[in-house]
């Protein structure tokens, strides 16, 4: 330094012989008396002391000694904020303070940044003003959020935070650190993993200040956007679900869907119903009825399962997908409400024709045969059998009380029925339904290949044969990884299933893969995708994926879609020869 400027004196290294001083004696010996100078002035250090004070910082700004000397000064209060203010006025001064600070917030916790804070603004108020303290301040609060475990609860840290020293204005800077905070938070933020409770926080710690021009990143805005619909979905009375979603793009909306069936999960109930149906609006003025009654039927428990029947009812115009989608639930999903009789009585009770409709539907087809037959017959068939079963008859159900001959065409009939209803009024382009007598038939290089259901599964089952165009014959057996199967432990086709199969060119390549899938009336699915691999005029098929899920697939450009387990859609891409979950 040679040259500054206190007062109206200009004080040199030259002039006072500081240089040489510096040079000549120990560096503990100038400690000392930098310390002996701090403490020899209980009010201010005179011109020629500050010049000292500075003099020495700026000698061992580079070297360890620094901290020390700095330390010196906090421990005499008067001394300290003299110097500090001084540094404030004097920009030629700045590193100074800039080494300092860059030790003091060496910090990566924001309760430790915060503590420091208040600690520093507690010791001198006037380094509130330094430009330096005011830019670390926001950029090291903001990384520590950003690096929280919890990113939600590090901000409303920064939010509750206050600067006890009624000398201090800290408002100014604390609004910059909440909205540079609230950046980091949306930066860092997975979307897919906000709970509800999150949702409540970002309501409290939003600045509302976030400029979507300024924020440039495409991501970041897309997560602001989606964050402030879902804070007015739950923190602001909605006239409608749908109508507030519509602010956003159909990527932003599809996207947002799967997030509420995320945090709704654990937290179903009437509050939420609205919400609910828009996790699954098909965007066409409708929901996916099946995929909403699979997801309530794992989320919800029975109370708040008949309260959704029963509020859908009062408030939605239903349709026949509805209809459709309900009464199989009801009919034969393992969780039904049905089973309750209780639940059956407050479903009967529902008043509209519509749904009366369809609760005398599930009555009737939920009876059990014998049950059907003695509603038809009455009493009189009932005396005839209890009279019978008195003089030791052996009458059961399957065989016609008259000619004791079994009724197997009724009883086939009627199970081939169920097993295909899913396929009624359902479009599942471009799947077409497999009758278990006619072969899947498709080409490979021109060749004529066969598969058909195995001899233990004629009818359907896991295992199947590839035949190829010189009637060679390889089995095989659909296989997937989980705990529940489409096939009883004999590997039969369970009852309310059926099978679908199709070509589909997943990269255009004219040699399309094989789609096989089990869909039952609840639209639990199971999906396998096999690649034909033709080698030396044999051909055999590579298994490229098998999936379990609640809807049937949908096969888009290279990509297949279906609804996972949880109700969340999944997609999976076809890249370099194998699918990739995107």
């Amino acid at each position: 330094m040679s040259g500054q400027k206190i007062g109206q004196q200009e004080f040199t290294f030259e002039h006072h012989g500081l240089s040489e001083y510096y040079e000549k004696n120990h560096k503990e010996e100038i400690i000392d008396i930098f310390k002996a100078v701090l403490e020899s002035n209980q009010d201010a250090l005179k011109d020629e002391e500050l010049a000292f004070v500075l003099n020495t910082l700026e000698h061992y700004q580079e070297q360890s000694a620094i901290h020390r000397l700095w330390k010196l000064m906090e421990n005499q209060g008067h001394t300290y904020k003299q110097v500090v203010e001084f540094i404030n006025q004097n920009q030629d001064y700045t590193n100074l303070i800039k080494i300092y600070l860059d030790e003091k917030f060496n910090l990566s916790r924001v309760v430790e940044i915060l503590a420091q804070i208040d600690k520093l603004l507690e010791a001198s108020p006037f380094i509130l003003k330094n430009r330096y303290f005011q830019k670390l301040v926001i950029q090291k609060t903001a990384y520590a959020v950003g690096d929280s475990y919890d990113l939600f609860v590090a901000a409303s840290l920064v939010k509750a935070f206050q600067v006890p020293n009624p000398e201090v204005d800290f408002s100014k800077i604390k609004d910059k650190m909440m909205v540079y905070c609230e950046t980091a938070l949306l930066n860092e933020l997975e979307l897919q993993k906000v709970t509800l409770k999150d949702i409540d926080t970002y309501a409290h710690i939003s600045t509302g200040k976030l400029n979507e021009k300024e924020l440039k990143d495409k991501k970041i805005v897309s997560k602001y956007k989606i964050l402030k619909v879902l804070q007015e979905l739950f923190h602001t009375p909605v006239v409608s679900v749908g109508v507030t979603l519509q602010q956003l793009s159909p990527a932003s909306r599809e996207e947002l869907r799967e997030i509420l069936k995320n945090v709704l999960r654990n937290n179903i109930s009437e509050d939420y119903f609205q919400h609910i149906l828009a996790a699954f609006d098909d965007e066409d003025g409708s929901y996916h009825y099946p995929q909403l009654i699979a997801y309530l039927s794992k989320s919800a428990d029975e109370k708040v399962m008949l309260s959704f029947i029963k509020w859908t009812a009062s408030n939605l115009q239903l349709d026949h997908h509805y209809h459709r989608a309900l009464k199989a639930y009801l009919k034969s999903h393992p969780r039904s409400i049905w089973k309750n009789k209780m639940a059956r009585k407050e479903l009967g009770m529902i008043s509209t024709s519509s749904f009366r409709k369809l609760v005398k539907e599930v009555e009737s087809e939920s009876v059990s045969p014998v049950g059907k037959f003695f509603k038809k017959y009455g009493v009189q068939v009932s005396s005839v059998l209890l009279i019978t079963l008195a003089v030791g008859g052996g009458l059961y159900f399957g065989y016609d009380l008259f000619t004791d001959k079994k009724d197997n065409a009724a009883v086939s009939k009627s199970s081939k029925a169920a097993a295909s209803e899913p396929a009624k009024n359902l479009d599942l382009e471009p799947f077409k339904e497999w009758i278990s007598e006619e072969p899947f038939v498709f080409n490979v290089n021109g060749q004529q290949q066969n598969i058909t259901f195995g001899s233990a599964n004629t009818t359907g089952g896991k295992s199947l044969v590839l035949t190829d165009s010189q009637n060679s014959e390889t089995p095989f057996d659909l296989v997937i990884d989980s705990e529940v199967s489409a096939f009883d432990e004999k590997g039969v086709l369970k009852e309310g299933f059926s099978f679908y199969h199709t070509e589909y060119d997943f990269d255009a390549n004219g040699n399309p893969e094989i789609v096989i899938m089990a869909l039952s009336q609840t639209f639990e699915s199971f999906v396998w995708v096999y690649s034909p691999i033709s080698e030396n005029g044999s051909v055999s098929l590579r298994s490229d994926l098998a999936l379990k899920g609640m809807s049937d697939a949908k096969l888009v450009d290279n990509t297949l879609k279906l609804l996972g387990d949880q109700g969340q859609s999944e997609t999976y891409a076809y890249l370099n020869q194998q699918f990739v979950k995107q």
